[in-house]
């Protein structure tokens, strides 16, 4: 019949194309990317349920925080929509086929006597570029480059929320320790208080020198409750970061850390930043992004190219002007048509040039922001490594000054107790005690906290 050989030529206009593609689509569905491709995405990581943790280690919050935060839960979207984008560049080596109808009723009027015709017309089109100067290629690469940035941005959130959580995690170990040093010095001060009552009683000492130990006592007891103060906002700042709501119970355990911890080895400079310049994902996203660009370089070089599209097409149609029937005027007004279109880029008024210089600027820009970042990062980890060295230092010197501070002021609280010394003096010891101890943790916890920084960039 006529009717299917013609549908058969716009199937086999169809097919020819299907037939040029078939072995580039399936070789570039062998190399597609998952959002699991590079390791450590972690975007269908298994969530953890707060009820699940009594009290959080920092491995708990780190692990929470990157499998829940809704920041990095939002870059892992960024992946499912460059997948999308690189499922439709796909699509377009494949042929598109579109069906029309239209239907129509001509009314004339001819010495008032109207007269109508209904007219009808069915039709199927099949196209497919051939060739575009390999845009159609260039941009299937291009969205599995975006995929691969959006892996590594969805990485480097993560990162940032991490590092977030390692310093809130400090900041609450270095609080609560603050509020065992504050509680240990207002016992200390009731002692005083109370052995200075009884040597006024006695008159070892003046009204005054009692007053004097009775508002250290109470500057004791207010410096106490700011160390807690501080130790409840920081713990509120790391549930925050968490994300987890108000009414969750939230603990955070306290692990005993002592020297060997806080003067462990520091490690070299040099390796660190090699390290994190040859794992952290900015930097490979940076790199991508240049990759990309010069993608975008190329596609806009290929606009230059002439393109050579496949066209295909079945038509009929009906009439009630004609004297046949329905079914005969469909088969005899079968038409088919197959045809291939060749266009030569001219003169577009500078578009594609335009084009190619942007792009090239483009290229120039993420090449800067990748130096950029680079540099960022290695000044970072350079402040970072000197800060260790320095604070272990002073930690290593704070030591010694508090054991030194607390043998002069045992031997002054002795010499006090006799009424050998006022209480002015006994008030400068215990000062002199107190602010070593309080650089002592200082020192402490910002030695361990730069330990922790140089581990993560060293990606340990």
């Amino acid at each position: 019949m006529i009717m299917n050989r013609n549908y058969k030529l716009l199937l086999i206009t169809a097919g020819i194309a299907g037939l040029l593609h078939t072995n580039l689509f399936a070789a570039s569905a062998q190399t597609a990317l998952s959002p699991d491709t590079l390791s450590g995405t972690g975007a269908n990581e298994q969530r953890i349920l707060p009820q699940e943790i009594s009290r959080w280690t920092l491995d708990d919050c780190i692990g929470y925080a990157r499998a829940n935060n809704i920041s990095v839960l939002k870059s892992a979207l960024n992946i499912d929509d460059a997948e999308i984008d690189l499922k439709e560049a796909k699509a377009a080596l494949f042929p598109s086929l579109t069906a029309s109808t239209s239907q129509n009723l001509n009314i004339e009027n001819e010495a008032a006597n109207d007269k109508a015709a209904y007219n009808s017309t069915y039709n199927l089109n099949a196209s497919m570029t051939l060739y575009n100067g390999g845009r159609n290629l260039k941009n299937i690469r291009q969205q599995k480059l975006s995929i691969e940035s959006n892996q590594f941005n969805y990485l480097a959130t993560a990162n940032t929320v991490e590092i977030a959580i390692i310093k809130a995690y400090y900041q609450v170990l270095y609080a609560h320790e603050s509020v065992l040093t504050n509680e240990e010095i207002l016992n200390t001060s009731l002692k005083q208080l109370e052995r200075s009552r009884e040597l006024y009683e006695v008159g070892r000492i003046s009204r005054v020198e009692l007053s004097q130990i009775e508002s250290q006592y109470k500057s004791d007891a207010y410096q106490l409750v700011l160390a807690r103060t501080t130790e409840s906002e920081n713990v509120l700042n790391l549930k925050q970061l968490l994300q987890l709501n108000d009414a969750e119970p939230f603990a955070v355990y306290i692990p005993e850390i002592g020297r060997e911890e806080t003067l462990a080895s520091v490690p070299d400079k040099n390796e660190v930043i090699q390290l994190a310049l040859a794992t952290l994902p900015e930097l490979k996203s940076a790199a991508t992004e240049i990759r990309i660009a010069r993608l975008d370089e190329e596609i806009a070089k290929a606009e230059r190219l002439p393109s050579v599209v496949l066209n295909g097409s079945v038509g009929t149609g009906y009439t009630t002007i004609a004297d046949a029937g329905w079914g005969k005027q469909m088969k005899n007004s079968l038409g088919e048509a197959v045809g291939v279109t060749v266009s030569v880029p001219i003169f577009n008024n500078r578009q594609t040039k335009s084009k190619v210089e942007k792009s090239r600027v483009n290229i120039l820009r993420n090449e800067l922001t990748l130096e950029n970042s680079q540099l960022e990062i290695s000044n970072t980890i350079a402040s970072i490594h000197l800060d260790a060295i320095s604070s272990q230092s002073r930690y290593d010197a704070a030591m010694a000054q508090t054991d030194a501070a607390q043998e002069s002021y045992d031997l002054v609280a002795e010499k006090y107790d006799l009424g050998m010394l006022n209480a002015v003096d006994l008030l400068v010891e215990k000062n002199n005690l107190l602010n070593a101890k309080q650089e002592k943790i200082q020192s402490k916890y910002n030695s361990l906290l730069c330990l922790r920084l140089l581990q993560f960039y060293m990606n340990q």
